[in-house]
């Protein structure tokens, strides 16, 4: 598609878009002929498609915010992770598919197993990048699209690039994010040529962020933080201020708000577009009435438990068991109490992700016989009862009758309310990201560039929320199988035997899988993981360094963590508990 008059850089990405194809078809064909001339006993023909896949997945990078925004569901085959999806409720399975594959294979010890299926891989990405040209006239293209396209593409720099979500074995994040960067640089062009005043502010970020990744460092050592603070967050929102002042913001709903400013602002992120079906607004009555439902000991079955009975707000919510007391104050629960705080910002809930939005959480949570053990009936009669109720309903729910008022549905949506109200992204990190340079210690920075880095924590607990929400549209929770053990004995592990998600969706590549939760807070939150298995950060830490279940030689087949080691050393893994620490909220909900 053409640009129109009014369109300012539409045609100088369409042709820089049209012109870089051809180098993305070469590069693969380049990549083919490598991976035919592999010999298992040659390693230098092994390097050298190696080496080829980094020019590959080069030459996609130069593209890639124009793919995955204009082309998302046509391009998805290029470079999606190895591992296999499942499209819910059909249970049908996606086989894993793209440049993630072939990386995969290239460094597996039986290289010469999988030639035929790193061949099919890359004859896969051939013929679509053989088919993009085509694709562009069905699309229309703005300014509007390409601004929030390279916008999105500064957080897919900053959350998977830098931390080598998509090149795990290569480690090529760093020159990968240089290569999406200068591609930045060419497209934002025509708009800083309409808008002087931010374009030398906007190209000195691009230069000093360019010229920090080109700098020579590593993938372990490269300094992130100095990166973010300094170069990349300010780039965002010179970015950002660009765009607002042009009038370019892209108008579709998403779960980004346009009015924040960088990637560790708290409006990141619009809190209603989690719950779809209930999109509850966080008003004063309402959330002062869920914040005393929370309390309130009338939605048990016994009178005696309520919401808190689980999540103490002075243990951020969490009760600090292994388990939690069942109703009958004799058992417990299946699995560990997870603290409610971020709750909010999730697509499902439960550790298994069985409920759709926080209104069935507590449909399902009342009822449950080894939690509430509450008739929904009955709780709504207990509170029709109480004077001080009806009118603390009618004034959340106003221009209904008492009757109307209290129903079970309006319970559930005052505690969400509640729990949306409950104050986030307090800590001493975010007031370092937001530039109070002595909020952090060396060694909480030195933590921060590790989890971003070397030990892969932010490929599955992504910033800047440190959850399963996937960037940079934030769009999917992630469930991972991590092989969790019984207990910290990792010379003697023993497999947990929780079936986890395949409870609820049958499919074998469920078993064992559980929600990615934040480790926000997690400093309060002991002990850790769906069965409290861990006591301290240091024996997660140690879990992860092993590789999971699988690196300490369980057999769990669709484990999705890395089975190889990380190679931490102890002051890795102290400075990686330090940064940790500094990701604690203030408790500002116990002064509400």
């Amino acid at each position: 598609m053409r640009s129109t008059p009014a369109e300012t850089g539409v045609d100088n990405t369409l042709h820089y878009f049209k012109s870089h194809i051809p180098t993305l078809i070469a590069s693969a064909k380049e990549l083919r002929n490598a991976i035919e001339s592999i010999s298992v006993n040659d390693t230098v023909s092994i390097q050298n498609a190696r080496n080829q896949l980094g020019l590959c997945r080069d030459a996609y990078k130069k593209i890639e915010f124009f793919t995955e925004y204009f082309f998302g569901n046509q391009v998805v085959k290029i470079n999606i992770p190895p591992v296999f999806e499942v499209e819910e409720p059909t249970l049908e399975v996606g086989w894993p598919v793209g440049f993630q594959v072939i990386e995969a294979l290239l460094f597996d010890e039986h290289i010469q197993d999988h030639k035929k299926e790193m061949l099919d891989n890359t004859d896969v990405i051939i013929l679509t990048a053989e088919g993009l040209k085509g694709l562009l006239y069905e699309t229309p293209v703005t300014d509007e699209g390409i601004l929030e396209s390279l916008r999105l593409d500064l957080i897919r720099i900053s959350t998977l690039n830098l931390t080598g979500y998509d090149a795990p074995l290569l480690k090529s994040g760093i020159r990968e994010s240089a290569t999406a960067l200068l591609s930045f640089k060419k497209n934002i062009q025509p708009y800083l040529q309409v808008n002087k005043a931010l374009s030398d502010s906007i190209s000195f970020y691009i230069e000093r962020s360019l010229y920090l990744l080109n700098a020579g460092d590593s993938f372990d050592a490269f300094d992130r933080m100095y990166f973010m603070t300094e170069a990349m967050l300010p780039l965002q929102k010179k970015t950002a201020l660009l765009i607002k002042v042009l009038r370019k913001e892209a108008h579709e709903a998403t779960v980004l708000n346009h009015e924040a400013e960088h990637l560790f602002d708290k409006r990141l992120l619009n809190i209603n577009a989690f719950d779809t079906t209930n999109a509850i607004d966080i008003r004063q009555p309402l959330m002062a009435l869920g914040k005393r439902l929370f309390f309130e000991t009338k939605l048990s079955g016994n009178n005696k438990r309520s919401c808190a009975s689980c999540h103490l707000p002075e243990k951020y919510f969490t009760d600090g068991l292994k388990q939690s007391i069942a109703f009958d104050e004799q058992n417990v629960v299946r699995r560990n109490a997870p603290s409610i705080l971020y709750t909010a910002y999730q697509y499902n809930h439960f550790w298994d992700g069985r409920a759709p939005s926080l209104v069935h959480q507590v449909f399902d949570v009342t009822a449950s016989a080894s939690e509430m053990n509450a008739d929904a009936e009955q709780i709504v009669q207990k509170l029709v009862a109480d004077r001080k109720y009806r009118k603390r309903f009618a004034k959340a729910f106003p221009g209904r009758e008492a009757h109307e008022s209290i129903t079970f549905q309006h319970i559930a949506e005052a505690i969400t309310a509640y729990e949306k109200s409950l104050p986030v992204m307090t800590s001493d990190f975010d007031k370092y990201m937001n530039g109070d340079k002595t909020a952090l210690s060396a060694g909480q920075i030195a933590g921060f560039n590790l989890f971003m880095g070397k030990a892969q924590c932010g490929t599955c607990h992504f910033a800047p929320l440190f959850n399963g929400l996937l960037p940079p549209l934030y769009d999917i929770s992630e469930v991972e199988s991590l092989g969790i053990t019984t207990n910290a004995d990792f010379d003697k592990p023993a497999a947990d035997t929780d079936s986890g998600r395949y409870h609820i969706i049958p499919s074998p590549f469920y078993i064992g899988a559980f929600k990615t939760p934040t480790v926000r807070n997690t400093e309060k939150t002991a002990p850790y993981m769906h069965n409290g298995s861990l006591q301290t950060l240091t024996e997660v830490m140690e879990f992860y360094n092993k590789g999971g279940g699988n690196g300490m030689g369980l057999n769990h087949p669709n484990q999705t963590l890395s089975d190889k080691p990380l190679d931490l050393t102890k002051e890795e893994i102290a400075d990686l508990v330090s940064f940790i620490e500094s990701l604690t909220d203030k408790p500002l909900w116990l002064k509400q």
